[in-house]
């Protein structure tokens, strides 16, 4: 014997093959039809066993009674058991029968049984039974070639039994298969070489709004009209991911298909079909950002915030365009995927675009997408753009105010009629998309200017909100630097527990131009000098600490210093000054119960 390949195991190949072989009970019909067609030809009783004792075939004349199972003591049960042709000529001739207490119900004159065999394996045996003088003399006579004759029909129910065991191995294979087609997420379409419907998987169903029976059979070009579907049929020529939509007027489900023949020509073909929404979704996954933002993300307890956050969360619920405004670095991004995710499209992709950022030629086809041959060096098979990636979610237009003037009607178009054409093609493709859109620059003055239509700013702007800049915001500031800080000692590994008075004097008095950015920059910087538990003066970025230190600083503190007044004024007149009042006011500018306290003693 030889060994087994290494990584194969042996018992369980040896398990495998015999799952697969069957018993002559499994072939009754079979082996009953052969005892009738034995019976008939040669006028004698026939009856056949299985290697467990039970009758399989049975012409049933040579007993009085039914027989109804076959006991070791018979003649055919010694065959079973020594598995060595019998030959008997009368009862007589025969220990079994002698023995035998039924031999008075038996009309047995004279028997051969041979044994059947496969692969040096008994799995049964046959008896011819004379039951006349005259068909015990023709046994006798030619008992020679009777048992070459029932070996031949003993090799002719093994090979029914090997035939059975193929056709349940190809029944297992069938079904297997079949599993693992159904269990694809795509599409897929077995076809004939006529080009008829042999199998589709639950997919196909689902698509094609039908069950597998009622596709079977059915011409695949019923479904999938196109050259390209008959070149594969015709000539076994492949395609790859052609995009259509299936369903009346193309209004049904929007699908990539792809199509190869099965090996040779006239061996039929699969057809492999994919849902663009599914494809949209891998796309996204690898392609954005899995940030989720809720509004608790944006850090601020100022009149002007606690405002922007409570009208960006009743809009959210709604489908209308929002134009966010704001100076750079104020959280324009952050606010719309807050907004996104607060609303009934979260579950569906954010799909971001600086227009700032592209290249004036690559915006249109970024935007929009560009079939294949769209123009030189465009991909094969061409792409989707990005308003048909943010189907059924958002897409972010940061910098909308820098958009070329050309493509703005196409976007005007876009937005009106909830369909996108791609760059280079000639079919509208519906989507469901929510547009927010960001700008630092003063839209109206660009529309008065003529470089901004005025018809897209209205489409765009159905709800504007606005970010305040970061100075206007006092409060704010310093609640931004405890969340920086925290945020930053994290990531980079340290534990910083605050900022001494100098370093907070020196950053709540600087003017933040680059607004939440230009801080986030600053503290970040700050943890990365600082070596004790609290930032230092000296650990603040250069530019920050000269500016304190200037004499230039004075008037600047002083101002500082009258805003932070009269926010404190605010906002005990707004909450109370109880000692409830006093915690929120606290809460509301940022600081601590005891900061606030020493703050109202320093003003008198």
């Amino acid at each position: 014997m030889t060994a087994a390949p290494k990584g194969i195991d042996v018992p369980a190949v040896e398990r495998a093959r015999v799952r697969f072989m069957v018993g002559l009970v499994d072939i009754h019909e079979a082996v009953q039809n052969v005892s009738e067609a034995i019976s008939s030809v040669l006028d004698v009783d026939v009856i056949i066993s299985d290697a467990e004792f039970r009758k399989v075939g049975d012409t049933k004349r040579h007993f009085n009674k039914e027989v109804t199972e076959i006991r070791d003591t018979y003649v055919i049960g010694h065959v079973l058991r020594t598995g060595e042709t019998a030959t008997i000529a009368s009862k007589a001739d025969s220990p079994q029968c002698m023995a035998c207490k039924e031999q008075a119900e038996c009309n047995l004159r004279a028997m051969i049984c041979v044994p059947i065999e496969r692969e040096g394996t008994r799995v049964g045996a046959i008896g011819l039974i004379a039951i006349t003088d005259v068909a015990r003399a023709k046994l006798l006579e030619n008992r020679v070639n009777l048992v070459v004759f029932t070996n031949r029909m003993a090799d002719l129910i093994v090979s029914k039994l090997i035939e059975q065991e193929a056709a349940e191995e190809l029944t297992i294979a069938k079904n297997r298969l079949t599993r693992i087609i159904d269990s694809i997420e795509e599409g897929i379409i077995a076809i004939d070489e006529a080009g008829r419907i042999m199998h589709t998987n639950a997919v196909i169903e689902e698509v094609l709004q039908a069950d597998g029976a009622a596709l079977a059979g059915q011409l695949v070009e019923s479904f999938f009209s196109g050259a390209y579907v008959g070149a594969l049929l015709r000539d076994g020529t492949a395609f790859t991911n052609i995009e259509l939509r299936i369903g009346e007027q193309g209004r049904g489900t929007h699908v990539l298909i792809s199509g190869k023949p099965v090996g040779d020509k006239n061996a039929g073909s699969i057809l492999a079909l994919k849902k663009m929404d599914d494809v949209y979704k891998v796309i996204n996954n690898l392609t954005t950002s899995p940030l989720a933002t809720s509004f608790d993300e944006i850090v601020g307890a100022s009149p002007q915030i606690t405002q922007l956050k409570r009208e960006a969360l009743r809009v959210a619920v709604s489908s209308s365009n929002i134009l966010i405004t704001g100076e750079s670095g104020t959280g324009k991004e952050l606010l719309a995927r807050a907004i996104h995710h607060a609303s009934p499209r979260a579950a569906k992709p954010f799909v971001a675009l600086n227009c700032a950022a592209m290249p004036e030629t690559l915006i249109e086809s970024e935007l929009f997408g560009f079939e294949e041959g769209a123009f030189t060096g465009a991909a094969r098979g061409g792409r989707p753009g990005k308003f048909q990636l943010a189907h059924g979610g958002t897409i972010f237009l940061d910098e909308i105010g820098d958009m070329p003037l050309h493509l703005q009607p196409k976007l005007l178009r876009v937005l009106q009629e909830k369909t996108v054409e791609r760059l280079g093609g000639h079919k509208s493709v519906a989507v469901d998309v929510r547009v927010i859109a960001a700008t630092n620059r003063n839209l109206e003055q660009l529309v008065a200017g003529g470089e901004f239509r005025e018809d897209l700013y209205y489409r765009l702007s159905v709800i504007p909100l606005h970010i305040p800049p970061l100075r206007s915001r006092v409060g704010d500031v310093r609640l931004l630097m405890a969340h920086l800080l925290r945020q930053y000692g994290k990531k980079l590994g340290k534990s910083i527990k605050g900022f001494t008075g100098n370093a907070e004097a020196a950053l709540t008095a600087w003017p933040w131009k680059g607004n939440v950015r230009e801080l986030a920059n600053a503290v970040e910087y700050a943890v990365n000098m600082e070596q004790t538990p609290y930032i230092s003066f000296e650990s603040l970025p250069v530019r920050i600490r000269e500016a304190a230190m200037s004499p230039a600083a004075a008037p600047a503190v002083g101002v500082l210093r009258n805003a932070e007044t009269d926010a404190i004024r605010r906002a005990l007149a707004e909450c109370g000054e109880t000692l409830e009042g006093k915690k929120r006011a606290a809460a509301m500018l940022g600081i601590s119960l005891a900061t606030l306290y020493r703050k109202i003693k320093e003003m008198g």
